[in-house]
């Protein structure tokens, strides 16, 4: 099978190591458009990153529907594909998405702890909070679990940035449901959340099931959960002024052309203002100390 060696960015690209899911939610059509879990060769994707590094890439992301569920020949698991990649010359950063909780296992903890190249990020779906509602999605964990995954990243590393993904009005969800999943999102602590208003996709289970959350109650627990993330983002972010993180420079700010904007380890956006470092390039990795916090960006001055 020919490398894929299309890039992102000329610095970043996404690398595929497995299509196809076979969690089968009840509300997601990729099973049966991608089929069941397929992985690719551990060969072959160690070949095909060494080759983007060779070609300048300093940053990769693997990519798969439920990643942390990637297996090779013998036993091979993810996190000793992790080891390989960390070795590749050249390489500086490895990212990853999605994951599950189920995933969030000590050999992942020990790859952490011990190949600084794999980036202090996890986003991990939650899609609700309540455990009747998890049952109904066919999502296999329940409230206790997910944060027990949470918890353990945590402990490992208080910085370490977790993100999610929400669904409000799936049918049948209450307001019990819902104010179980505002304080789920609460104790978990998330950097930061994506809010998604349930719709039915046909071919899915829960097409068959009455869509009875009326679209107004969906825009309001919608526009609640968005509100309660951006003050736990500022919270968040807030502890890390006067910090110094090590950032990847990404190009100019959208916003403003005379500062630099990149990423640090937990996916976190940072601004600086441009030439007041050593004439750093796209894709270089600075050293930011951070002044200031918002919600979604950090700002701060190269040290």
């Amino acid at each position: 099978q020919p490398l894929n060696l299309s890039t992102s960015q000329p610095f970043s690209s996404f690398v595929t190591v497995m299509t196809g899911c076979d969690n089968c939610c009840s509300y997601c059509i990729v099973p049966k458009v991608r089929g069941h879990e397929w992985c690719r060769p551990p060969t072959e994707i160690v070949a095909e990153v060494k080759c983007l590094a060779e070609r300048g890439v300093k940053e990769v992301c693997l990519l798969g529907q439920s990643v942390l569920r990637y297996r090779g020949p013998d036993g091979y698991t993810f996190p000793m594909l992790l080891r390989e990649l960390q070795e590749i010359e050249g390489l500086k950063r490895i990212r990853f998405t999605s994951a599950h909780p189920k995933g969030c296992t000590d050999e992942l903890l020990a790859v952490y702890r011990e190949c600084p190249k794999v980036c202090r990020h996890l986003h991990l779906p939650v899609q609700s909070g309540s455990d009747r509602i998890l049952k109904e999605m066919g999502r296999r964990y329940t409230r206790a679990e997910y944060l027990a995954a949470v918890r353990k990243l945590h402990d490992f590393d208080p910085e370490f940035s977790v993100t999610t993904d929400v669904i409000v009005g799936y049918p049948g969800e209450t307001e019990e449901d819902f104010e179980a999943t505002r304080t789920l999102m609460d104790e978990a602590g998330f950097d930061n959340a994506f809010v998604f208003k349930y719709s039915p996709r046909p071919g899915t289970r829960s097409a068959a099931l009455p869509d009875d959350v009326p679209t107004e109650e969906k825009e309001r627990r919608d526009q609640v959960l968005l509100a309660d993330q951006e003050r736990r983002g500022q919270l968040r972010n807030e502890r890390l002024v006067g910090s110094v993180r090590e950032v990847m420079v990404e190009g100019p700010s959208k916003r403003n052309a005379d500062r630099w904007s990149g990423r640090d380890s937990g996916n976190r956006i940072v601004v600086w203002e441009r030439g007041t470092g050593n004439g750093e390039r796209v894709g270089d990795l600075v050293k930011v100390r951070i002044t200031d916090a918002h919600p979604q960006i950090l700002l701060g001055e190269v040290v």
